[in-house]
């Protein structure tokens, strides 16, 4: 029985081995200007990023939501004309993050086994996504 129970604790290792905290989400490869610029923004987004995985796998949503949120605005500081494509590439990458929890929010807020304290979470996450792709 007690093998049984630690089986069950080991799946949340391997899923902590499976991302690797310590790589971003995005890096720069090739930059006219060399990374200058973005390489305090782009670390920063980084570090939003993996903090919004965090919560989102530990269902706390809103705290998920709101990280996103912030690394997003922090996208539109980068306004230096060689630094719009990345952005946009940035806000790309975040929108798609959002778009997975709003997903799992959606099959979780709805059909017979539907969990409503999960509602609140699913409105922001539809609200700041309709923010996100009007590009607020």
């Amino acid at each position: 029985m007690r093998g049984k129970i630690m089986e069950l604790f080991s799946i949340s290792q391997k899923e902590s081995m499976y991302f690797n905290d310590k790589e971003g989400f995005i890096e720069v490869e090739s930059c006219p200007i060399g990374g200058m610029i973005c390489t305090e923004h782009l670390a920063l987004i980084n570090k939003k990023m993996r903090l919004s995985r965090t919560h989102w796998s530990n269902k706390d949503f809103t705290q998920a939501i709101e990280e996103l949120k912030i690394a997003y605005n922090k996208t539109t500081e980068l306004n230096q004309p060689s630094c719009k494509p990345c952005a946009a590439l940035f806000r790309t990458t975040i929108t798609t993050s959002l778009e997975a929890i709003h997903e799992d929010l959606q099959e979780m807020t709805t059909g017979f086994f539907r969990a409503k304290r999960f509602l609140s979470s699913y409105e922001l996450a539809t609200i700041t996504l309709k923010e996100f792709k009007n590009g607020i």
